[in-house]
């Protein structure tokens, strides 16, 4: 059997962005969790050419051409095998590029300078969430990119909590409002240009409770106390967004799924990125009975999935497998 690389990548949900206005010299700088499930696994074969199976496979092919640009190879064979849910709230692309760099990597044994691989295709030149979650995993703060040169770097990690199991993590997707946040995700580059600074206040007590509020909880293990104040901010952020949404949500539905949430039992309730993906944290023994909650709402509206996981506090990790 010739051998592949199988890597096995986190997907991830937001939490926000802490800082729309720039004006200390840098923007955005974001907050969000890595999740255990779903998961994205892909197997990669050198190849003498490129060839890709399974879903996604066009962007595989560019993910796969830029890769051995780097590591030095004639040509990648890509398979998804399993995937996480794109355009959703829940991190599948910048997984799928990165788990394809990393399989070029350790099939050549090449270096790669991950993070100007993924400047080059594209990904993490806002938000560094995606890029940590990968290679890290936990509860993640980046710093921003600097305001005059957005591009010119992955936003710093500048902090990383991990968070035990006996924290879980209640989602809900209700599909049926998939369509409607896709027609925002395919216009995010023009929507997020045409969005005004955030009022300066606004951003600076959006640091003030990251800096004195979420990081401390989290620093200390109070995590009933940090996804409280994660909800908050969350909902605050929502306000800036309003103008591009039904309101502080995406949509009514997403508006009272948090409501569910909330009520039944979830420290927090928080939409990730556009939607419609909303999560709650949660104490473990509280999660199966949030997670009936959102099935029973999510039934009423159109349907979804609802699932509990953890934190993947690990990143990706890879195996080899055959000759």
């Amino acid at each position: 059997m010739a051998r592949s690389v199988v890597v096995s990548a986190p997907s991830h949900v937001h939490v926000g962005n802490v800082d729309m206005h720039g004006g200390v010299g840098r923007l955005y700088g974001t907050l969000g969790f890595a999740l255990q499930e779903p998961r994205l696994v892909v197997r990669v074969w050198l190849s003498g050419s490129f060839e890709a199976e399974g879903p996604r496979s066009g962007e595989c092919l560019r993910f796969a051409r830029a890769a051995c640009e780097m590591a030095g190879c004639k040509g990648l064979k890509v398979r998804v095998e399993r995937e996480i849910p794109a355009h959703v709230g829940l991190g599948s692309t910048t997984p799928l590029a990165l788990s394809i760099a990393l399989a070029a990597s350790v099939l050549t044994g090449s270096r790669i300078d991950f993070e100007e691989y993924a400047l080059s295709v594209g990904r993490s030149r806002v938000s560094g969430l995606g890029f940590h979650a990968f290679m890290h995993g936990g509860f993640i703060v980046d710093g921003g990119y600097p305001s005059e040169r957005k591009g010119s770097e992955v936003p710093p990690l500048i902090f990383r909590a991990i968070i035990p199991p006996r924290v879980a993590v209640v989602v809900a997707l209700p599909t049926a409002l998939a369509s409607k946040v896709a027609e925002v995700k395919a216009r995010e580059d023009e929507v997020l240009e045409s969005m005004p600074p955030m009022d300066e206040r606004v951003a600076a007590a959006n640091a003030r409770l990251v800096l004195m509020g979420i990081l401390p909880a989290m620093a200390r293990g109070r995590f009933e106390e940090a996804a409280r104040l994660l909800h908050k901010l969350n909902s605050g952020l929502g306000d800036y967004w309003a103008p591009r949404q039904e309101g502080r949500y995406c949509c009514r539905e997403v508006e009272g799924l948090v409501e569910v949430l909330l009520n039944a039992g979830g420290w927090c309730a928080c939409q990730s990125s556009w939607g419609p993906t909303v999560y709650s944290l949660t104490d473990y023994k509280q999660a199966e009975a949030v997670a009936a909650a959102a099935r029973e709402y999510l039934s009423r509206i159109g349907g979804g999935r609802v699932w509990v996981t953890r934190v993947d506090n690990r990143g990706a990790y890879y195996t080899i497998e055959g000759d």
